[in-house]
């Protein structure tokens, strides 16, 4: 009974390259003209709206970019002069609900933290 053949050993091999799967269109770059300005029906249809609420409010204002009385840049100026004095004023009004708000809610953060920390990775 010694005519018995031993079995071949399995033949493994290593390929490296990646397998061609649909994931690997996905993991291409895009050229960069479809990286700006590509997008989605979804996303159209976002940017009408867009346009349309801006054209509404500009239109209740009676915005004529026409108009010899229009200048760019004196409004950019104002806007941000708007801006700093709502922050500063912001600062002077906003600190104790905050404050206060702090009291509660640090606290509690902080307990949750230490209370989570064994379950997190």
């Amino acid at each position: 009974m010694n005519d018995t053949v031993p079995p071949e050993e399995p033949v493994v091999t290593v390929d490296n390259t990646p397998a061609k799967t649909g994931n690997s269109l996905k993991n291409q770059k895009r050229p960069v003209m479809q990286r700006l300005f590509g997008i989605d029906a979804w996303g159209v249809v976002k940017l009408v709206v867009t346009c349309l609420l801006v054209g509404f409010f500009l239109l209740a204002l009676e915005f004529d970019p026409a108009n010899q009385d229009v200048d760019v840049l004196a409004a950019l100026s104002e806007i941000l002069g708007n801006f700093v004095q709502a922050a500063l004023w912001a600062v002077l009004n906003f600190w104790q609900p905050l404050l206060a708000g702090a009291s509660i809610v640090l606290p509690l953060w902080i307990l949750w933290r230490l209370i989570s920390f064994p379950f997190r990775k």
